[in-house]
């Protein structure tokens, strides 16, 4: 996947993608932040100050929402739409209440569902990460992101906050 996601990416965005995995130092992290996230393509700019992130949270949760409740499904995902809508809501209580270990947790969960939700089942297959960089490298380059971020990590909660703010920041513009 490394060699294919360059083809859409630059070195500074690869590379930023890795000091925000492997680095502990908050502003480094924060500024490869910044720089993954204008690889979304979305033009606006990630505002990494605490006091953004309410309105980051409100965008996010109207984007979010909106886009599952008009994706179609078939009559058989129609409660799995009503899930992810009440795993999105308590997503965005945890993140309102600054409480970044909860919220990263359910981040991967909320997001899984989502994108089934939009590609059925070719989001479980293996070649999902090409899939997605040939429909829209916007969301494919957001989906290698995603992808990347370790499920398990001891991260602390700063650094959890900002790699959740990376993803909330394209699902905000998507």
């Amino acid at each position: 996947m490394a060699e294919l996601i360059k083809e859409f990416i630059g070195d500074d965005v690869f590379n930023a993608q890795n000091t925000l995995i492997s680095s502990n130092d908050i502003a480094k992290v924060a500024d490869a932040a910044k720089i993954v996230s204008q690889a979304f393509g979305t033009g606006g700019q990630l505002d990494v100050a605490p006091e953004a992130d309410s309105k980051l949270l409100e965008s996010f949760k109207k984007n979010l929402s909106l886009l599952v409740q008009k994706t179609w499904v078939e009559k058989s995902d129609e409660m799995l739409k009503e899930q992810v809508l009440y795993k999105l809501e308590e997503f965005c209580n945890a993140v309102g209440k600054n409480d970044w270990e909860d919220a990263f947790d359910r981040f991967p969960e909320v997001i899984s569902d989502v994108v089934f939700l939009m590609f059925g089942s070719q989001s479980k297959a293996k070649d999902f990460d090409e899939y997605s960089l040939a429909i829209d490298p916007e969301f494919g380059i957001f989906w290698w992101y995603i992808a990347s971020l370790p499920v398990k990590n001891d991260w602390s909660a700063d650094k959890k906050r900002l790699a959740l703010l990376v993803g909330m920041f394209f699902l905000a513009n998507y």
